[in-house]
């Protein structure tokens, strides 16, 4: 793909976040749009309001005055009316957008895949929806219409201050161009400053995961002086760089008060003067000096609104570069249906260049049979299931599911085939049967069918469906949350079953009534990662493949491999060991 092509496609992109924010929502942005101009014309119109009551007092004309005092009251009421309605529709579109644009990220984030998610900081996308969005909501939306608003006040106030004196309009114009300079020299300023506090935001939430994370480590290991400093670095960096950017804010409002002060003045001396000639009635000058603040503030307001509005569409180009796809090929290859098996040719991996973790791996796993997967500590065992789940396609050789190539496939197709039981189990803060069916619609038979083959018949009677598993399980035990992720891959009915190490945090006896349930299941083609060497069990598998630095060392039955004697029997005598 040319630069020019990618180019368009970052535009595209770019129009595609930003249209999030409009879909469905036009009635709701004409109709605070509609608003807004309404209170523009009601605040001119009470500069006119000021002028009559003035005029209309100087010349001692009570029975006017009176007529007015009865039409401002009017005018109040109206004037609630119109900011009832604007404030309406203006909530509604802020609601409807900001609703519409963080499902339209999170939508892009699940579309990436597990390799490439997997490379980046989730921090990233915990700044982006909290601090990120916070800002983009104020100082991009809100920016947005206030811009609106203050072009069609400035705009009013300019023409009426016309009609009214052309010379006072004069004097407002010129020294009013200081704070539009100002705003075009600082705003960037401002933007680039905003986008180091998301980044050092990012960070920070990072290392706030991390610490506490391992929070029982640091306790431990009697570390909470020298973790107590970590934090104090970054949360003095993180600070810094907010008060950088309150400094440079304030800085731009500063100067846009003085030059708002200088125009105040100058009004006030040209209207006194004018007055002191006759040329403008005293009414004339309060009504000007009333429209001032209607072109001075939309000045100042703009200068603060613009330059917000940059930082906020640096963020939104930040969260566009976060979420977006990687560049990797999608695969687009279907299988209907599973019929012959998976095969390996001459399979190399490295999740480094210099080092293979797998090594010319030649293997055939026939559709409807059972295959253990033995080995030592880092022996290649779950980098050789991580590549059957697709998670790393930058291998070398062949990986076929049906005769065609796993690179090929697509993903979502893959996981139709493919289920499977990790041995880090994550336990959403759901409900126990929201866990096992991951939200989605199960019949009653086979869900009380996974409940059954997993072994969760006595934690269901105990505690119910529908009991609370905390955050991350933090209401279960090691073993309840191993055979929830157990039940959660078997309700799937899905062709090819992956489990690695899953019967880990199980006793031996209901891990051996686990994996004998499992194994027992028809049609089911089984690939199992197993450090429970138990003789019933493994009696059942079809072929034991054993792996030994990358490399596959010996594979056949349990007893072809136990009369061998050679690297699995050594194996199976030390776990065995008493």
């Amino acid at each position: 793909m040319d630069n020019n092509s990618k180019e368009l496609l970052k535009r595209k992109g770019k129009r595609e976040y930003k249209k999030q924010f409009y879909h469905k929502n036009h009635i709701n942005f004409i109709g605070a749009i509609i608003g807004n101009l309404g209170i523009a014309a009601i605040n001119i119109g009470i500069a006119f309001i000021l002028q009559i009551i003035l005029d209309v007092a100087t010349r001692g004309e009570l029975d006017k005055l009176k007529k007015v005092i009865i039409g401002t009251v009017i005018y109040l009421g109206i004037i609630v009316i119109v900011l009832t309605f604007k404030r309406f529709f203006y909530n509604r579109f802020i609601k409807k957008a900001i609703y519409q644009y963080k499902n339209y990220v999170f939508k892009q984030i699940m579309k990436k895949n597990i390799n490439s998610f997997n490379k980046e900081s989730s921090s990233n996308y915990l700044s982006a929806f909290s601090n990120d969005l916070t800002s983009i909501e104020r100082n991009y939306l809100g920016s947005n219409m206030d811009i609106v608003y203050q072009l069609i006040l400035l705009i009013g106030g300019l023409l009426s201050m016309a009609y009214l004196n052309w010379k006072m309009l004069l004097c407002v114009i010129v020294t009013s161009l200081l704070s539009v300079v100002l705003t075009v020299l600082f705003g960037g300023k401002l933007a680039a400053y905003e986008v180091k506090v998301s980044d050092h935001n990012a960070s920070f939430v990072a290392m706030m995961k991390d610490l506490l994370s391992g929070f029982s480590v640091i306790k431990s290991f009697k570390a909470e002086k020298e973790i107590s400093t970590i934090f104090e670095e970054a949360n003095n960096s993180l600070e810094s760089v907010k008060k950088a950017r309150r400094d440079m804010s304030d800085y731009i409002s500063l100067l846009s008060f003085s030059s708002g002060y200088l125009v105040n003045v100058s009004i006030f001396a040209l209207g006194g003067y004018l007055a002191i000639k006759g040329e403008i009635s005293i009414g004339v000058v309060v009504a000007v000096i009333q429209l001032v603040n209607y072109v001075v503030n939309p000045i100042q307001a703009l200068g603060e609104d613009i330059s917000g509005r940059k930082a906020a569409k640096a963020l939104l180009n930040k969260i566009q570069l976060i979420t977006e796809l990687s560049e990797s090929t999608v695969g687009t290859e279907v299988i209907e249906d599973f019929n012959n098996g998976i095969v390996l040719e001459n399979v190399t991996f490295g999740y480094e260049e210099s080092s293979n973790n797998l090594e010319n791996i030649n293997l055939k796993f026939e559709k409807g049979k059972s295959y253990a997967i033995v080995g030592g500590s880092g022996s290649g065992k779950s980098t050789l299931l991580n590549l059957l789940l697709g998670y790393h396609t930058n291998y070398t050789g062949k990986i076929c599911f049906d005769d065609k190539e796993l690179k090929e496939l697509n993903a979502d197709n893959l996981y139709d085939l493919v289920s499977v039981i990790q041995q880090n189990v994550f336990v959403f803060d759901n409900s126990i049967i929201d866990n096992i069916t991951m939200f989605k619609k199960f019949n009653e038979s086979t869900i009380e069918r996974s409940i059954k083959q997993a072994g969760l018949d006595k934690l269901i009677i105990e505690k119910g469906q529908d009991y609370s598993c905390g955050e991350n399980g933090v209401n279960l035990s090691g073993g309840e949350k191993q055979r929830i992720s157990i039940a959660r891959s078997l309700i799937r009915d899905a062709k090819i079953l992956l489990m690695d190490e899953g019967t880990s945090a199980l006793d031996n006896s209901t891990a051996q009534m686990v994996e004998e349930a499992i194994l027992g299941i028809d049609k089911l083609t089984r690939i199992i990662i197993t450090h429970k060497l138990n003789p019933k069990v493994l009696n059942m598998y079809d072929q034991i493949i054993v792996l030994n630095k990358g490399m596959i060392v010996e594979q056949g039955s349990y007893k072809e491999l136990m009369d061998k004697e050679d690297y699995f029997y050594r194996l199976y005598n030390i776990a065995n060991a008493v």
